[in-house]
């Protein structure tokens, strides 16, 4: 993997005192990386209520997409769930840390991975394999445990703190052979040519650019068309990647995704969608409901519901 800028910048770059907040934040965080992860969890589940009441921008958004996702589910119900998913990323927090800082030795015992079958008979053909999955609050920790059993190219996004961009990339560098920023189709297309396996967390609103309005959960929403268009173009298959954070550890699930891609972005984007939509309902709690799912409107001139 090529360095970034950011990367080979190294810490005097970031040694400014407007830097120092951050600084702070992430010695904290590599503390309490090292609490055993029955610990983690407890604390994690206490920082989450806790967000809960301290973030109530996060908590509206949170709530507007489960009134619009389930608005057959009574409120009462809503609102616990609501609690649930804020307790579940304070946990995912605790996760990132210990993602970010340790050895993930510790984990792997505790993970399951089903899915030898599946990515070997994808990558039988020579054409690399797209693996598509949706944003789950153990989404760092369960990536790093994804590694250890298969090579995976992940598709990520650059953070606007710095600090916290050059951290993540350490992170990156030391669990993957290769990353690729989320723009770089070029990159993409030459990981599926050396037959390699292509991460896409493929659930967001990125903007109304390569995107396509289709359903999920029943409600028209941007998506992004890369997907079907880059399986098309090279005939790489399709894996859906699903992870569950359980009572005792994680579980790692590959499955083969079938009549995508078609001839039509939409209809591609709506397959993707209802796959997503099975993955969350038996986990609801753990996936971003925090995230601005339904931003962009199929009529620009609509307004958000956020």
């Amino acid at each position: 993997m090529a360095k970034s800028t950011t990367l080979n910048q190294g810490l005097r770059a970031f040694i400014a005192p407007k830097y120092w907040p951050t600084w702070i934040f992430i010695g904290i965080a590599y503390c309490l990386s090292f609490l055993p992860w029955k610990v983690q969890r407890t604390l994690g589940t206490y920082v989450g209520r806790l967000l809960y009441k301290l973030a109530p921008r996060r908590r509206r958004i949170c709530d507007v997409n489960l009134e619009i996702c389930y608005p057959n589910m009574p409120l009462d119900e809503r609102n616990i769930l609501s609690k649930r998913h804020f307790e579940s990323i304070g946990q995912g927090l605790f996760e990132t840390m210990t993602s970010w800082f340790r050895n993930s030795d510790h984990i792997a015992k505790r993970t399951q991975f089903n899915g030898d079958e599946v990515i070997n008979e994808a990558l039988a053909a020579g054409r690399g394999c797209l693996l598509v999955g949706a944003h789950f609050s153990p989404i760092d920790l369960c990536g790093i445990q994804l590694a250890r059993h298969i090579e995976v190219h992940p598709i990520y996004k650059l953070q606007s703190n710095k600090v916290i961009n050059w951290v993540m990339e350490r992170q990156r560098q030391r669990a993957y052979k290769k990353t690729i920023e989320r723009s770089n189709t070029r990159e993409i297309i030459k990981s599926l040519k050396d037959n390699k396996i292509v991460w896409f967390a493929a659930d967001q609103d990125y903007g109304r650019k390569n995107s396509v309005f289709a359903p999920f959960f029943k409600r028209e929403c941007a998506t992004i068309s890369h997907v079907g268009r880059i399986a098309k173009m090279s005939k790489a298959p399709i894996v859906l990647y699903d992870y569950t954070r359980t009572e005792s550890g994680y579980v790692l699930t590959l499955s083969h995704v079938k009549n995508v891609p078609s001839e039509d972005d939409v209809t591609n984007a709506t397959r993707l969608n209802s796959l997503f939509e099975e993955i969350i309902e038996p986990k609801k709690e753990q996936y971003f409901w925090t995230h601005r799912r339904f931003k962009n409107q199929p009529n620009p001139e609509d307004p958000s519901p956020y």
